[in-house]
């Protein structure tokens, strides 16, 4: 019966495609036994080749030792050759900083993806069973974790299979028992120094006693409940990602923040999850606190604001955008349009639009009033004839080294750079803010001052209107 339900499951499932090699990761556990047993005894049929995969994590000495043994003599028994590798979970956990839980994990992965490459398999099943599900979800739920958690393990992510997650732990006994296989028993599944031990040994049973229900078969169904409604937000998601991606490479994600403040908060979550996952390559540390914080960047953040992430990772808000980034790392995005006079220049993804009028003169106390009433921080009035009179092109850029800048009513000029400095001007955002440019000479830094060498004076004949539209 056993047997029958696990080929059912590879079936249905997909897990499996005919011809392919197989990594089998075998502790020497019933669970692992089992897994490879019934594959092995099924493999003729599904046309597959195995290839078991023991690791030994040194941490447990003679015992660990004995495992092995089972292990090389039980594959033995079926014609199988086994690969054994010796891992130092202990120092691994020490170099990574992480537990030993987490760093056994690693080892073992890491190990059959080795060997999966190597002999050329495509798949790596692992024992997992339903019962195991039902504590991965428990777990989750402990640390705080939204819909995808609830989920629990998938039957397939990549090319990691697990056969067994529609059979019962005790369904995994009864069949080693009748195969006649003494599996072993691992020590430390039995300390309650680790979490999923407290989680299976203390927290289940006592849940069980206090509601009178199997808690693991309720689990089980909040699983499948939750995974038809995460699928639709799922796909959802991907969509808004795509809409939202302004720029991606290594370590370095952009998105559109007119998009992430439109887009429903249950799924803006989604997409800033995929966002973190491509940048740093692992959503593994990245926590709700994590996700909650980029949400307030967005919802609330000032322009230049930055906040600190897992894996040497930072957020910046800039005018139009959200910037995933490697901490301390400074990214300089050139950008560079020449200005149409009259008429509207606009840089691509970068939300910048602006316009810009010609107006004729026809006293210079109505023009001073004109100008004083319609003047404000992103509409600036320019003597065009000084503007021009160079005869290089008018640029909409950002900044350049070696930038210029001579702030109206200054005696001098200085450089841009200085000018940010002095006025405070965020490191981050000093690369988003356009400007309009005379080559090296800045004429109007945007949202700011413009320069004193093209104001309007009494001399002059025609006016340039400009306005940051967008």
């Amino acid at each position: 019966m056993l047997k029958q339900l696990v080929f059912e499951t590879i079936k249905n499932k997909g897990l499996i495609n005919y011809g392919e090699g197989v990594i089998v990761g075998i502790s020497g556990g019933y669970d692992s036994v089992c897994l490879l047993h019934v594959l092995y005894s099924i493999s003729n049929e599904l046309g597959i080749k195995i290839y078991p995969v023991h690791v030994n994590h040194m941490l447990r000495g003679e015992e660990a030792l004995r495992d092995e043994n089972f292990v090389r003599s039980f594959c033995a028994s079926l014609g199988l050759e086994v690969y054994v590798k010796h891992v130092d979970v202990s120092k691994k956990a020490k170099i990574e900083k992480t537990s030993l839980e987490e760093a056994g994990r690693n080892a073992r992965y890491e190990v059959f993806s080795t060997v999966a490459e190597e002999q050329g398999a495509s798949k790596i099943a692992v024992a997992h069973s339903r019962n195991d599900q039902a504590e991965t979800i428990l777990m989750r739920i402990c640390r705080g974790t939204g819909l995808e958690g609830l989920r629990g393990m998938e039957y397939k992510r990549d090319n990691i299979i697990r056969p067994l997650l529609d059979v019962d732990r005790y369904q995994i006994e009864e069949y080693v028992n009748k195969i006649g296989i003494e599996a072993v028993t691992d020590s430390s599944n039995l300390h309650t120094d680790y979490f999923r031990n407290r989680i299976r040994l203390n927290v289940i049973p006592a849940i069980n006693e206090a509601s009178g229900s199997d808690i693991t078969e309720n689990l089980l169904r909040l699983s499948k409940i939750v995974v038809a409604e995460d699928d639709y937000l799922r796909y959802n998601s991907e969509l808004y990602y795509q809409k939202a991606v302004l720029s991606e490479k290594r370590m370095y994600t952009e998105l559109d923040l007119k998009v992430l403040t439109e887009v429903q908060q249950a799924v803006r979550l989604r997409v800033l999850r995929i966002a973190v996952g491509n940048t740093c390559g692992t959503l593994n540390g990245f926590e709700y606190i994590h996700m909650d914080k980029l949400n307030n960047l967005i919802e609330n953040g000032r322009t230049g604001a930055q906040i600190d992430l897992p894996h040497s990772m930072a957020a910046v808000r800039t005018y139009n955008s959200l910037t995933l980034k490697e901490q301390g790392k400074v990214i300089r995005e050139h950008f560079e349009k020449i200005l149409q006079i009259p008429g509207e220049t606009e840089i691509p993804n970068k939300g910048i639009v602006v316009k810009t009028e010609i107006l004729k003169i026809e006293s210079v106390k109505s023009c001073r009033e004109f100008i004083n009433y319609n003047e404000k921080a992103h509409t600036k009035f320019i003597d065009l004839d000084k503007l021009t009179s160079s005869g290089v092109n008018i640029l909409l850029r950002n900044r350049r080294d070696g930038d210029v800048f001579k702030p109206l009513k200054s005696n001098g000029t200085k450089k841009l750079k200085e000018y940010f400095i002095d006025n405070k001007v965020p490191r981050e955002s000093r690369d988003t803010i356009p400007l309009i440019a005379l080559e090296k000479e800045i004429v109007w830094i945007i949202g700011n001052k413009i320069s004193d060498n093209y104001k309007v004076t009494d001399n002059t004949k025609t006016v340039l209107k400009i306005s940051c539209i967008r």
